[in-house]
């Protein structure tokens, strides 16, 4: 018996490109915004765990004809990535489509292919709207503090910031103190990092303040002929790039990022999203359903520093 469900292609032969496309043209309208923050992994796993291991101490002076010290990496935080799956779909009836041919489906699949992109973003945004102490639903990384803290702890002793100690808006100040903090970031055997800064991130309420301190040739907050010193810095990359995050949630909240690649930021793949067709035969409805799974968050503070809420 020849039945319909059994081979969907060959029914929707027409339909099913069209929908495809569609969906697939919404989701690639707008550039991704979370891949400009976090390292982008692939997986082939149902988890994914990180192990952190320190480095080693400084060179110590060794006296001539006495031997070698010998140092041992250390064990620090471990994490732990559980990918979710998520799914939304749709259906249309074959009166529907009869009657509206490409219109409806147009319509629907258009806002298919938004509902995805939006879903990726507000997932990996979270992290970030979540990152401080003081945040609704803040959450804690391995190391037993908020991805923004004054207080990480150091496995080789003491502790590290990376977060301003009081809240405000982005000015020189606030940009030249974060700057020096991130420059004297040390790992867990105290050994200097040397992470460049790369870009600050912006809430949509500072873009226009971001791109008047970043953006000139001339320091912003003088009229005196004084030279931009982001863009001059000794033994640095010029500090000149920065990026609006549509889906930062605090007006007043916001961010430095060393290059990505030096973060511990990760978002992994586990299935990129697609679409999936089928005919339900009892009604006579086209179903389309969109699915994706992956998992985003961090292990790690290194290389990402924020200001701005308490």
């Amino acid at each position: 018996m020849f039945i319909r469900t059994l081979f969907p292609d060959l029914y929707l032969q027409s339909m099913l490109p069209a929908i495809d496309e569609v969906v697939m043209t919404k989701y690639s309208r707008f550039p991704d915004e979370w891949t400009e923050v976090f390292r982008m992994e692939s997986s082939s796993r149902s988890i994914e765990q990180t192990t952190e291991v320190t480095g080693f101490a400084q060179f110590a002076v060794i006296p001539e004809g006495d031997t070698t010290r010998y140092d041992e990496a250390l064990p620090a935080f471990n994490k732990t990535y559980v990918h979710a799956q998520y799914g939304l779909g749709f259906k249309v009836t074959k009166v529907a489509m009869d009657d509206d041919r490409f219109g409806v489906v147009r319509k629907l699949s258009t806002e298919l292919g938004r509902s995805a992109k939006e879903t990726i973003e507000v997932s990996a945004a979270y992290v970030f709207n979540t990152g401080f102490a003081a945040d609704a639903g803040a959450q804690t990384g391995p190391d037993g503090q908020p991805l923004f803290s004054t207080a990480h702890p150091l496995i080789g002793g003491g502790t590290q910031t990376n977060k301003l100690s009081y809240p405000t808006d982005p000015d020189v100040t606030s940009i030249q103190l974060a700057l020096t903090d991130i420059r004297n970031t040390v790992d867990h055997r105290g050994k200097h990092l040397r992470i460049p800064p790369k870009k600050a991130i912006f809430p949509t309420q500072l873009e226009f303040v971001g791109a008047e301190l970043l953006g000139g040739a001339d320091r912003a907050d003088t009229a005196n002929r004084t030279i931009n010193a982001f863009k001059r810095r000794s033994g640095m990359p010029s500090f000149d790039s920065w990026m609006v995050w549509d889906y930062l949630t605090d007006p007043n909240a916001w961010f430095i990022e060393c290059e990505k690649e030096d973060t511990e930021l990760r978002f992994y793949w586990r299935e990129a999203f697609n679409t999936v067709h089928d005919i339900d035969f009892d009604s006579r409805s086209v179903k389309t359903a969109g699915w994706m799974r992956y998992s985003v968050g961090y292990n790690g503070f290194y290389g990402i520093y924020g200001i701005g809420s308490s």
